[in-house]
């Protein structure tokens, strides 16, 4: 039985673009971790700090901090809860990786979820 349709056109890897329950769930987090906070037009606290983050030295406090927002995102989706959320850098690549372990509610399945922000491209999307 679906519970949660819903439709995705990034990417083509997809096939068709129809998504139901927990690749539903798990594509509307991601939408909104790879926003940058402030950037949705009338929706000023949609999206992810990591972005603002990403050219400051990944010290405990920025790392609680990406933690925090993460945890502030799934809590306004009663279909998940997070278990644990892993902060980490990747120098050489010039990357920091966000791993969420989840819950989807539903089902009590649990999931997870990998975000990689990578500095170079954001130069690339921030300047073209």
């Amino acid at each position: 039985m679906r519970r949660f349709k819903g439709y995705n056109t990034v990417g083509k890897e997809f096939g068709n673009f129809k998504l139901y329950d927990i690749d539903l769930v798990k594509r509307d987090l991601l939408n909104e971790i790879y926003t940058r906070k402030g950037t949705r037009l009338m929706s000023p606290t949609y999206g992810s700090i990591v972005w603002d983050l990403l050219f400051d030295p990944l010290y405990d406090d920025a790392i609680e901090a990406i933690r925090d927002d993460c945890l502030r995102i799934i809590n306004k989706d009663p279909r998940l809860k997070m278990l644990q959320c892993n902060v980490t850098e990747n120098i050489d690549q010039q990357t920091i990786i966000v791993a969420l372990a989840l819950i989807y509610v539903p089902t009590s399945t649990t999931t997870e979820l990998i975000a990689t922000f990578n500095r170079t491209t954001s130069t690339e999307m921030l300047e073209g």
